[in-house]
């Protein structure tokens, strides 16, 4: 079967080494889903719920095969997931079911050739790869600078309080940008055929 990028590839493996999937996958992808469930009016039991049921329904194989057969990009199929989860818990609330964590069928889920984005989902998207670089970048002297600058301090500020000349914080800034740049578009490789990394990082820039 042909999978349409590394990601689906690595998702295919998760009876064979679940470990590694959990730590690719999981780890690296719940924080914007689980952000969207708490955006949709969900509690922080239920939003944890949800993400747990995403993620199962997106490592079972005939979802692997539907997805394999849409050629879908590793965002959008999320977000597709995640849409469908939530709206048969909804269901489920309606109908006074208690049990909301019981198995979540796939047959109805609508996977389009061009799946929609959300403009929501897709700012949550790029803030959890914006976080990732950063914490990969950790060591680098510029990055403690640039938070610094995020949140709100002056070259000057910055300075002081890392006792720097302020031409110094300047060009740790500007080579942290680069870095941080370079670092997100490595991170959307990451999940993104060769041929859908140009059209990703299109797609996410306007949210940076």
């Amino acid at each position: 079967m042909h999978m349409p990028s590394t990601m689906w590839t690595t998702i295919l493996q998760f009876h064979r080494d679940p470990e590694r999937v959990k730590d690719f996958v999981v780890r690296r992808y719940r924080q914007p889903v689980i952000e969207f469930a708490r955006r949709q009016g969900l509690k922080d039991e239920d939003a944890e719920d949800i993400t747990q049921e995403v993620f199962l329904r997106v490592c079972q194989e005939n979802f692997l095969k539907k997805a394999d057969q849409i050629r879908g990009k590793f965002r959008t199929v999320l977000l597709a997931v995640t849409k469908h989860v939530i709206a048969s818990w909804r269901r489920h609330e309606l109908a006074g079911i208690r049990d909301r964590r019981r198995e979540v069928s796939m047959e109805g889920i609508n996977l389009p050739d061009d799946l929609p984005s959300d403009a929501e989902f897709d700012r949550l998207w790029v803030q959890n790869l914006m976080a990732q670089a950063m914490e990969r970048l950790k060591t680098d002297p510029g990055t403690e600078a640039l938070k610094l600058q995020l949140e709100g301090l002056s070259y000057q500020e910055i300075a002081a309080k890392l006792g720097r000349k302020t031409t110094d914080v300047t060009n740790y800034i500007h080579r942290a940008k680069d870095r941080l740049k370079k670092e997100f578009e490595r991170l959307i490789a990451e999940y993104s055929t060769r041929e859908d990394v140009a059209e990703e990082i299109a797609a996410l820039r306007r949210f940076l």
